[in-house]
């Protein structure tokens, strides 16, 4: 592909193009027009091309040193507002605060106590009720929802 970015310039560029877009697609699955397995590998390969290229340390970088030729923070380039933007990350197990080492550590113990309760409650089936010795309280099997989907491992 010599020209590989030329092939992004037949996607929508603004946000009524994406809306026809996503509409005339939807249009040719449930229609029959497409395969929906094969329009979802394609969409698959998209993301993860995007995924990719975005991930790329110098992509990043020409990308944030071409912003940075603007003064503003905010710029607005071919109809899209551009806001340049930093993030800071505290490592805060590095600090020596014994304090917050000590709440780390029982949070973590809380959330290990949480998992194993979530097991337990797992095991109640629809229809059975166990009470808390505790408590008396009685405890049913939790609410589930579950979703149908499909994994795609690309070559």
């Amino acid at each position: 592909m010599e020209n590989a970015i030329a092939q992004f310039t037949y996607l929508p560029s603004s946000k009524a193009e994406r809306e026809t877009f996503v509409q005339m697609c939807v249009d040719e699955i449930t229609s029959g027009v497409r395969n929906p397995l094969e329009f979802e590998v394609m969409l698959k390969n998209l993301e993860e091309t995007i995924s990719a290229i975005r991930k790329r340390p110098e992509v990043k970088e020409v990308v944030l040193e071409e912003a940075e030729k603007y003064p503003e923070k905010t710029i607005s380039f071919r109809g899209v507002k551009i806001t340049k933007a930093s993030k800071t990350t505290f490592y805060f197990n590095e600090c020596g605060d014994s304090v917050y080492d000590d709440l780390s550590a029982k949070l973590a113990e809380m959330k290990e106590k949480v998992k194993e309760r979530e097991t337990f409650l797992k095991t109640i089936k629809p229809g059975m009720e166990i009470p808390d010795v505790n408590t008396g309280e009685i405890i049913r099997p939790p609410q589930t929802a579950t979703t149908s989907y499909l994994t795609i491992s690309l070559p």
